[in-house]
């Protein structure tokens, strides 16, 4: 039966990660010394080192964890350009971003289990983090590892390269999984903080009969051909199929063609939720430039199989923005927001602060949504006004789109705190 496609770039969870047309994972090599030589950056603020200390703060598998920063802290250094990387450059600074994702890397949980750590991309990619925010306002090298398998010392897509790495440490995950439990792709971290599930519903028209389809996802794609916004592109995706002529339904209650309709809607939302917006064409690799509004704080509850009261709220973080008019030609960089409620321009070497208006006027390419929940009122007491104010979600305190493009950046979220 012809489906509408769905396009969730990517590897399905449990395969052995590939590089784009197919290379294989390739050798790894030996972990670099924890700091690499570089230059210095703009003096940004050196975390202490106590910030880093092993902690809690991460996911264990088969567990939920608070989105949050350990921290606060500031942003992570600059990376050099080993020469075409900057597409590496630019998903590593927003992975390093990634708040829960940064505080489980930190945590050292996975390192004391891994068996094979000169050979896994979670265990350098923990090292990664770990040296960057340590080594704020300096410029350091990435890690030879995390381009191992994929780089071919030519400009690549940093959105197949930020899968080709979740991927790899979804494998990581379950490598080091505890002998006493069986490990699924659903318990590891990355399933945790990237995953979700999408609930595709067809409807027979005849019998009324309803088949679900439920398919994973750790990143969304959205078709931009006419859209004008996020939000728009997303109520496209979710829009109500109608299936018949050609394209009917194979009901097999009426055991015959017959209309049916077809809707896709999340069922499971992610905890990060990773937007990629398609602005290459498949065939000639073609940029789309238009202008596509993206907000600072994203409902997802439109998109949902079951509609609950108030809304799902996201809290953009981090921006990857791709210059020039081909997927082999350009530039890539992003924009991140540091723990300490900061946006930074991340430019290879180079670490600009910047305000949020900067960050939410770029041509973006993949955004990065983090779930906001509300803090809990000091004491276990009922909060109540200006308290119940303050604790209340960034996205119920301010709407669903960011309003204003004069206002000063925060000093920071209660996601970060």
């Amino acid at each position: 039966q012809p489906m509408r496609s769905l396009h969730v770039r990517g590897w399905g969870c449990g395969e052995a990660p590939k590089g784009p047309r197919g290379r294989g994972p390739g050798p790894f090599l030996e972990p670099d010394r924890l700091r690499e030589g570089g230059g210095p950056s703009p003096a940004l603020g050196r975390p202490q080192r106590g910030d880093l200390a092993p902690g809690s703060a991460g996911l264990t598998p088969g567990q939920k964890g608070a989105l949050s920063w350990k921290g606060p802290w500031g942003v992570g250094a600059g990376l050099q350009n080993l020469g075409n990387t900057c597409y590496v450059n630019a998903a590593l600074q927003c992975l390093s971003h990634t708040p829960p994702l940064a505080s489980w890397m930190v945590s050292q949980q996975h390192a004391t289990l891994c068996p094979a750590r000169s050979a896994c991309t979670l265990c350098a990619m923990r090292a990664h983090v770990t040296r960057a925010l340590l080594h704020a306002g300096e410029v350091i090298r990435p890690r030879k590892d995390l381009l191992a398998g994929f780089h071919r010392h030519q400009q690549e897509d940093a959105h197949e390269f930020l899968m080709f790495t979740l991927n790899a440490m979804q494998q990581g995950c379950l490598s080091a999984s505890q002998p006493s439990g069986h490990a699924s792709e659903d318990t590891t971290v990355i399933r945790q903080i990237f995953g979700g599930t999408w609930r595709s519903q067809i409807q027979c028209l005849r019998c009324l009969g309803v088949s679900d389809t439920f398919d994973p996802y750790l990143d969304i794609s959205l078709d931009i051909t006419a859209a004008q916004s996020v939000e728009q592109a997303l109520r496209e995706l979710v829009k109500p199929e109608k299936l018949d002529a050609d394209n009917a339904y194979d009901c097999g209650v009426c055991l015959r063609k017959v209309p049916a309709t077809k809707r896709l809607t999340l069922h499971s939302t992610s905890q990060v939720l990773v937007l990629v917006l398609k602005r290459f064409t498949p065939v000639s690799g073609a940029k789309r430039a238009q202008e596509v509004r993206y907000p600072q704080c994203l409902d997802l509850q439109p998109y949902t199989s079951e509609r609950k009261a108030g809304p799902l709220g996201y809290v953009l973080y981090a921006v990857l923005v791709h210059s020039g008019w081909s997927c082999e030609r350009g530039h890539y960089f992003c924009y991140v927001r540091a723990g300490n409620g900061q946006w930074y321009k991340m430019d290879d070497a180079k670490v600009t602060a910047c305000d949020e208006t900067a960050a939410l006027s770029q041509s973006a390419y993949v955004l990065f949504y983090a779930r906001e929940a509300a803090r809990p009122s000091q004491h276990g007491h009922p909060a109540s006004g200006a308290e119940e104010r303050r604790q209340r979600p960034l996205c119920q305190r301010e709407g669903q789109s960011h309003q204003g493009k004069n206002k000063k950046p925060r000093p920071s979220l209660g996601l970060w705190r």
